[in-house]
């Protein structure tokens, strides 16, 4: 069903329709530069909220004249990166820990999640726009790290520390809260490999 979406969302782009390209345009706009690179790479694995949800009564009135100038307008319905990155997770551990290309496929993103933020950080303390999602950026960092931790157990057959799982599924729970409207979408399957590699989940 995604393949067929994608293909049929490439097209629309090719009749002009701005709906992918429209989005860089948003994000540049909140970052008052062109190089949103690292704020890309946050964008890509955040969703908004659901049901209805981004708006509650503490906010008063819901305001459909507010203009669309934050993240949670700039994002795509569903991030395909965190999906992606879902199917690989789902692979690796089904597969007993053996499968190395779907590990180092992991790595890669890992590394780059976990690096993003010290590269986001000076844009979002600049941008009035983009404050909001420090927190977002942050908790991407940090699950990165203990995806890292958790795959280097893993691929060493070693099991996670007791204290150190509990933390770090802690950090899991915390990240899954929505936060300015969004939702980090790889909270989830970084949590399936903190608890892969704890002693209830070895073969």
């Amino acid at each position: 069903m995604y393949s067929r979406m994608n293909a049929v969302s490439l097209d629309l782009e090719w009749l002009g329709l701005t709906h992918r390209s429209a989005r860089l345009r948003m994000l540049e706009r909140m970052a008052g530069t062109t190089d949103v690179s690292a704020l890309k790479v946050l964008a890509d694995v955040v969703e908004p909220v659901k049901d209805y949800n981004r708006w509650d009564d503490s906010k008063g009135p819901i305001d459909f004249h507010a203009p669309l100038t934050h993240m949670i307008d700039a994002v795509y319905p569903e991030s395909d990166t965190a999906r992606f990155f879902a199917d690989l997770v789902q692979t690796y551990v089904q597969g007993g820990y053996k499968d190395q290309d779907a590990e180092r496929q992991m790595r890669m993103w890992l590394v780059l999640w976990s690096n993003n933020d010290s590269h986001l950080h000076p844009m979002l303390d600049q941008s009035a726009l983009l404050q909001e999602d420090t927190p977002l950026s942050q908790n991407l960092s940090g699950l990165a790290s203990a995806g890292l931790q958790a795959l280097d157990y893993l691929d060493k057959s070693q099991t996670a520390p007791d204290a150190w799982k509990t933390q770090q599924l802690a950090l899991v729970e915390q990240a899954k809260k929505p936060s300015a409207g969004l939702l980090l979408m790889v909270a989830a399957p970084v949590g399936q490999l903190i608890e892969a590699s704890g002693p209830s989940a070895k073969p």
